[in-house]
Protein backbone atom coordinates (compact mmCIF):
# COMPACT_ATOMS: atom_id res chain seq x y z
CA UNK A 1 0.00 0.00 0.00
CA UNK A 2 1.54 3.42 -0.87
CA UNK A 3 0.79 6.64 0.52
CA UNK A 4 0.25 10.04 -0.91
CA UNK A 5 3.20 12.58 0.47
CA UNK A 6 2.90 16.59 0.08
CA UNK A 7 6.60 16.18 0.87
CA UNK A 8 8.49 17.48 -2.44
CA UNK A 9 12.44 17.77 -3.36
CA UNK A 10 11.23 19.73 -6.01
CA UNK A 11 12.73 23.19 -5.44
CA UNK A 12 9.90 25.32 -7.94
CA UNK A 13 7.88 25.11 -4.92
CA UNK A 14 7.04 27.81 -2.59
CA UNK A 15 8.17 26.81 0.50
CA UNK A 16 11.80 26.50 -1.19
CA UNK A 17 11.89 29.84 -2.46
CA UNK A 18 12.64 32.76 0.12
CA UNK A 19 12.00 35.42 -2.30
CA UNK A 20 8.40 33.70 -2.73
CA UNK A 21 7.70 33.64 1.02
CA UNK A 22 8.81 36.91 1.11
CA UNK A 23 6.06 37.66 -1.30
CA UNK A 24 3.19 35.83 0.11
CA UNK A 25 4.02 37.82 3.58
CA UNK A 26 3.95 40.90 2.29
CA UNK A 27 0.68 40.27 0.29
CA UNK A 28 -1.22 38.50 3.13
CA UNK A 29 -0.01 41.67 5.38
CA UNK A 30 -1.70 43.93 3.19
CA UNK A 31 -5.08 41.67 3.23
CA UNK A 32 -5.22 40.06 6.78
CA UNK A 33 -7.11 42.34 8.34
CA UNK A 34 -9.64 42.20 5.41
CA UNK A 35 -9.87 38.54 5.83
CA UNK A 36 -9.62 38.25 9.63
CA UNK A 37 -13.22 40.57 9.11
CA UNK A 38 -14.34 38.12 6.93
CA UNK A 39 -13.90 34.99 9.07
CA UNK A 40 -15.16 37.43 11.84
CA UNK A 41 -18.26 38.07 9.96
CA UNK A 42 -18.84 34.62 9.28
CA UNK A 43 -17.86 32.98 13.14
CA UNK A 44 -19.74 35.95 14.95
CA UNK A 45 -16.62 36.24 17.51
CA UNK A 46 -13.08 37.21 17.59
CA UNK A 47 -11.71 34.16 19.64
CA UNK A 48 -13.54 31.78 17.05
CA UNK A 49 -12.16 33.94 14.32
CA UNK A 50 -8.51 33.82 15.21
CA UNK A 51 -8.27 30.17 14.98
CA UNK A 52 -10.16 30.51 11.77
CA UNK A 53 -7.72 33.04 10.75
CA UNK A 54 -4.52 30.68 11.41
CA UNK A 55 -6.22 27.42 9.69
CA UNK A 56 -6.81 30.07 6.92
CA UNK A 57 -3.69 31.23 6.25
CA UNK A 58 -1.74 28.00 6.56
CA UNK A 59 -4.56 26.96 3.56
CA UNK A 60 -3.33 30.32 1.77
CA UNK A 61 0.25 29.33 1.79
CA UNK A 62 0.07 25.61 1.05
CA UNK A 63 -2.52 27.18 -1.84
CA UNK A 64 0.11 30.04 -2.70
CA UNK A 65 1.12 28.50 -5.69
CA UNK A 66 -2.43 27.87 -6.89
CA UNK A 67 -3.20 32.00 -7.04
CA UNK A 68 -3.09 33.37 -10.66
CA UNK A 69 -0.57 35.84 -10.91
CA UNK A 70 -2.31 39.82 -12.02
CA UNK A 71 -5.75 38.90 -10.18
CA UNK A 72 -6.98 40.16 -7.25
CA UNK A 73 -5.33 38.52 -3.99
CA UNK A 74 -7.37 40.12 -1.19
CA UNK A 75 -10.38 38.95 -2.68
CA UNK A 76 -8.54 35.35 -3.02
CA UNK A 77 -7.36 35.52 0.33
CA UNK A 78 -11.05 36.30 1.78
CA UNK A 79 -12.64 33.75 -0.45
CA UNK A 80 -10.19 31.10 1.56
CA UNK A 81 -11.00 32.75 5.05
CA UNK A 82 -14.54 32.46 4.33
CA UNK A 83 -14.46 28.74 2.98
CA UNK A 84 -12.37 27.94 6.24
CA UNK A 85 -14.94 29.45 8.47
CA UNK A 86 -17.81 28.48 7.00
CA UNK A 87 -16.06 24.72 7.24
CA UNK A 88 -15.56 25.93 11.20
CA UNK A 89 -19.41 26.68 11.41
CA UNK A 90 -20.79 24.02 9.70
CA UNK A 91 -18.13 21.62 12.51
CA UNK A 92 -19.74 23.59 15.60
CA UNK A 93 -23.33 23.58 13.67
CA UNK A 94 -22.96 19.68 14.73
CA UNK A 95 -22.34 20.30 18.15
CA UNK A 96 -24.90 23.55 18.28
CA UNK A 97 -27.41 25.33 15.96
CA UNK A 98 -25.64 27.66 13.86
CA UNK A 99 -26.25 29.40 10.65
CA UNK A 100 -27.27 27.60 7.37
CA UNK A 101 -24.96 27.88 4.27
CA UNK A 102 -27.68 30.21 2.31
CA UNK A 103 -27.17 32.91 5.41
CA UNK A 104 -23.02 32.06 5.42
CA UNK A 105 -23.57 33.04 1.53
CA UNK A 106 -25.92 36.02 1.87
CA UNK A 107 -23.25 37.21 4.37
CA UNK A 108 -20.50 36.57 2.37
CA UNK A 109 -21.66 38.10 -0.60
CA UNK A 110 -22.66 41.63 1.88
CA UNK A 111 -18.95 41.49 2.89
CA UNK A 112 -17.77 41.09 -0.76
CA UNK A 113 -19.89 43.90 -1.24
CA UNK A 114 -18.73 46.35 1.23
CA UNK A 115 -15.13 45.07 0.28
CA UNK A 116 -15.60 46.11 -3.63
CA UNK A 117 -17.27 49.44 -2.39
CA UNK A 118 -14.46 50.17 -0.21
CA UNK A 119 -11.66 49.44 -2.87
CA UNK A 120 -14.10 52.23 -5.29
CA UNK A 121 -13.74 54.95 -2.38
CA UNK A 122 -10.27 54.53 -1.96
CA UNK A 123 -9.50 54.34 -5.55
CA UNK A 124 -11.56 57.77 -5.84
CA UNK A 125 -9.82 59.11 -2.60
CA UNK A 126 -6.50 59.26 -4.04
CA UNK A 127 -7.88 60.54 -7.31
CA UNK A 128 -9.71 63.70 -5.39
CA UNK A 129 -6.52 63.60 -3.14
CA UNK A 130 -4.14 64.36 -6.34
CA UNK A 131 -6.84 67.30 -7.45
CA UNK A 132 -5.50 68.97 -4.21
CA UNK A 133 -2.86 71.64 -4.08
CA UNK A 134 0.67 70.09 -4.03
CA UNK A 135 1.12 72.25 -0.61
CA UNK A 136 -2.38 70.61 0.62
CA UNK A 137 -1.41 67.26 -0.25
CA UNK A 138 2.05 67.63 1.66
CA UNK A 139 -0.04 69.11 4.65
CA UNK A 140 -2.34 65.76 4.61
CA UNK A 141 0.47 63.80 4.47
CA UNK A 142 2.52 65.54 7.28
CA UNK A 143 -0.45 64.65 9.19
CA UNK A 144 -1.29 61.37 8.14
CA UNK A 145 1.33 59.55 6.08
CA UNK A 146 3.69 59.25 9.13
CA UNK A 147 4.57 59.07 12.68
CA UNK A 148 3.85 62.60 13.09
CA UNK A 149 1.38 63.92 16.05
CA UNK A 150 -0.94 67.05 14.89
CA UNK A 151 1.28 68.57 17.43
CA UNK A 152 4.60 68.33 15.63
CA UNK A 153 2.66 69.27 12.66
CA UNK A 154 1.31 72.70 14.29
CA UNK A 155 5.05 72.84 15.55
CA UNK A 156 6.68 72.68 12.44
CA UNK A 157 4.09 75.11 10.55
CA UNK A 158 4.76 77.61 13.48
CA UNK A 159 1.04 77.57 14.37
CA UNK A 160 -1.33 76.49 16.67
CA UNK A 161 -3.26 72.50 16.91
CA UNK A 162 -6.88 74.07 16.31
CA UNK A 163 -5.60 75.60 13.33
CA UNK A 164 -4.16 72.39 12.24
CA UNK A 165 -6.98 70.63 12.99
CA UNK A 166 -9.48 73.28 11.47
CA UNK A 167 -7.46 73.06 8.55
CA UNK A 168 -7.46 69.50 8.17
CA UNK A 169 -11.60 69.76 9.10
CA UNK A 170 -11.89 71.81 5.73
CA UNK A 171 -9.63 69.18 3.58
CA UNK A 172 -11.65 66.61 4.71
CA UNK A 173 -15.06 68.70 3.64
CA UNK A 174 -13.40 68.92 0.49
CA UNK A 175 -12.22 65.35 -0.20
CA UNK A 176 -15.91 64.03 1.04
CA UNK A 177 -17.66 66.80 -1.47
CA UNK A 178 -15.79 65.62 -4.12
CA UNK A 179 -16.22 62.13 -3.00
CA UNK A 180 -19.98 62.58 -3.12
CA UNK A 181 -19.76 64.45 -6.67
CA UNK A 182 -17.89 61.71 -8.30
CA UNK A 183 -19.77 58.76 -6.47
CA UNK A 184 -22.68 61.00 -8.01
CA UNK A 185 -22.10 60.63 -11.57
CA UNK A 186 -21.05 57.08 -11.47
Amino acid sequence: MTSKSTFSLDSERAEDDPARQAEFLRRLAGVYSEAYACALAIVGNRTDADDVIQEACVVMWEKFDEFEEGTNFQKWACSVAFFVAKNFVRKQRRRSFGLGDYALSRIEQVRSGEGELLELRQELLRDCVAKLSARDRQFLDDCYGGYKTIADVARAQKTNVETVYTRLKRLRARLTECLQRTLGRG
